[in-house]
């Protein structure tokens, strides 16, 4: 039921209840229906906590992996640091090595 269904049916209880406030049947009626509206209302409300619930589940655990990749990634990045630092020693070292070569022929 939607917001303008709700709004009509108001509006046409407001009509009926000036005609009918003396018959206890349709009070009873009236009132029964009104119950059964929030019932629906209670039980809409908890399935949306529920997936609220799920939601704030879900966004938390997504924070963690992304903090849990994140240092990875930092680890990742220092290590191939070092490497490329290798290759550069390893690379001079050999430039030098060649040089000595050339000397010494």
């Amino acid at each position: 039921m939607g917001i303008l269904d709700d709004y009509q049916n108001t509006q046409n209880d407001e009509t009926n209840a000036e005609t009918n406030t003396a018959d206890p049947a349709t009070s009873r009626k009236k009132r029964a229906e009104l119950e059964r509206q929030i019932v629906i209302a209670e039980s809409d409300l908890k399935k949306v906590l529920r997936e609220k619930t799920d939601l704030e589940s879900e966004q938390r655990r997504l924070k963690k992996e992304e903090e849990r990749i994140r240092v990875e990634r930092d680890a990742l990045d220092e290590k191939l640091k070092k490497i490329q630092d290798n290759q550069r020693l390893l690379e001079e070292e050999i430039h030098g090595l060649k040089k000595k070569l050339k000397v010494l022929r």
